[in-house]
């Protein structure tokens, strides 16, 4: 077989052989690697290199260490394994992640791939990706230091790009905590635009973000799955801000058929603009989605991703067995390696100290200080979007159930002046509006309940609790003892004669 171009062994990186280039980022390129070793087993790995011009910035570099330390603290299926972390000597030093390599591709590029084709996501496939991916954000957010403290991570990063298929059918998260330093990058327009489309209006805000930012995140990214289009599209970056703050969302089964009605309530939900009214977490939301529809097992997701990989994973899958195929026998591991630049992962939870959770890129800064509308639509927003964790409650209810027909309640007869009139019971809430987010929602676990009218006595519990045939009962016994009530009186004083 001939040799392809990406097969070529370039450099030495520690205990790694470095080959061809998988992809490439703003921040960083991914190459194939391999352990070098006598005893090393055959295995192609993805190495993640620091770009030159920014491993010259402490920021970055504190950064790109601290992304692996706390991604190595997520072990999960869903989520793409941190194997290693190595820092180079040097000026600059050069910094690597070793991670697990993924036969598959991107969930955007999937998605595009089908668009060109006219086709979508079936809706079964699409829910078990979106499965895979809120499973992957959970672990994420359960995540502990190495002393069994909550790390309390946030992906915030959460789009199609950072989800990768492998034709073994599962998907799996990546890039955790590089995003947070994104907004020290002189990013293009194009790039800002992309991620903004998926951030939820509580990012957006600086209102705080907590695991339900994620939530709804994900949410976009099954939105847009399920019905092939962008739901949030704009020309410029001020216009695209105020659509994720204000726009209208219609249900998914507006662009795609097979989306049950469940699924629709369940995502739109999960889509609210107000993280209070939002699922409590992303498994949650991945346990809902499963009852509405039964996501497609790992063969036909991993069946489908290869059909639409094509070329480009079959490409790869070559490159991976020539790379394996080679002998590594003259490949030494240099001296140095073996006592500089292991970087110990020990010490996640130190890494959190001084990450800026709420940090933007510098143009979503700039447009939300200076558009008008965006500032019109924040001068709306009258109750801060925060709210504490969510309890562990269980799951609530997809909608509340129909209020049963009752009798029309008949007013007593006017009881005397020094009696105080009965108020009515409180009214049952009114059904959601058909607004694209009339999906029902539940009461936050941390709401407290609504004090009573200061102008209305408390109905008795007692009689509250009576069904609508007690209570009419009772009030005609009320009715025949007024009665019974007013003939006696007549009869003692003699205004009317005796039968």
């Amino acid at each position: 077989m001939e040799e392809l171009p990406d097969t070529a062994y370039r450099r030495t990186l520690d205990r790694y052989a470095l080959y061809g280039e998988i992809a490439a980022g703003g921040m960083a390129r991914v190459h194939y690697g391999r352990v070098l070793g006598a005893q090393s087993v055959p295995r192609v790995v993805a190495i993640k290199c620091l770009l030159p011009e920014l491993a010259v910035d402490p920021t970055f570099v504190r950064m790109f260490l601290a992304e692996g330390r706390l991604a190595s603290r997520i072990r999960h299926p869903n989520v793409v394994a941190t194997h290693d972390v190595v820092s180079l000597p040097g000026s600059p030093g050069e910094l690597f992640h070793v991670m697990e390599y993924v036969a598959g591709d991107s969930l955007s590029r999937l998605v595009r791939k089908a668009r060109e084709r006219g086709a979508t996501i079936p809706p079964r496939v699409a829910v078990s990706i979106a499965c895979g991916l809120l499973e992957g954000l959970h672990a994420a957010h359960e995540a502990k230091s190495e002393t069994g403290a909550p790390l309390g991570l946030v992906h915030r990063d959460v789009s199609p790009q950072n989800v990768m298929v492998g034709v073994d059918g599962l998907a799996r998260v990546l890039d955790f905590g590089v995003a947070t330093a994104t907004h020290l990058v002189d990013e293009a327009p194009d790039q800002i635009k992309g991620k903004v489309g998926y951030m939820a209006p509580e990012q957006l805000a600086h209102e705080g973000v907590d695991r339900r930012t994620d939530v709804y995140a994900a949410a976009v990214v099954l939105w847009e799955a399920l019905t092939g289009r962008r739901l949030f599209k704009a020309d410029n970056l001020s216009a695209l801000i105020v659509k994720v703050m204000a726009d209208p969302v219609e249900v998914p089964s507006t662009f795609a058929d097979g989306i049950p009605s469940d699924l629709d309530m369940i995502l739109m939900k999960a889509l609210s603009r107000d993280v209070r009214d939002r699922w409590a977490s992303a498994r949650e939301l991945a346990v809902l989605l499963e009852g509405a529809l039964p996501p497609a097992p790992a063969r036909d997701v991993g069946a489908w991703v290869e059909e639409i990989g094509g070329d480009r994973l079959r490409y790869r899958a070559e490159v991976v067995a020539a790379i394996e195929a080679q002998s590594i026998a003259h490949l030494k591991v240099p001296s140095a390696a073996r006592s500089l630049g292991r970087i110990a992962l020990e010490s996640a939870s130190s890494d959190l100290a001084g990450l800026d959770a709420d940090a933007l890129p510098g143009a979503v800064e700039q447009a939300l200080a200076s558009d008008p509308q965006i500032k019109a639509v924040m001068l709306r927003r009258s109750q801060p979007l925060f709210a504490p964790e969510p309890s562990t409650a269980r799951l609530p209810q997809l909608a509340p159930p129909a209020p049963a027909a009752q009798a029309p309640f008949v007013a007593p007869a006017p009881a005397p002046a020094s009696t105080a009139p009965a108020s009515p019971a409180p009214a049952s809430p009114a059904p959601a509006s058909p607004t694209p987010f009339a999906a029902a929602t539940e009461p936050a676990a941390h709401a407290e309940p609504a004090p009573p009218s200061p102008r209305r006595p408390p109905v008795d519990a007692a009689f509250r609790g009576l069904s609508s045939g007690a209570r009419s009962a009772l009030l005609a016994l009320g009715v025949l003892l007024l009665i019974l009530g007013a003939a006696y009186v007549g009869l003692t004083l003699g205004k009317i004669d005796p039968p």
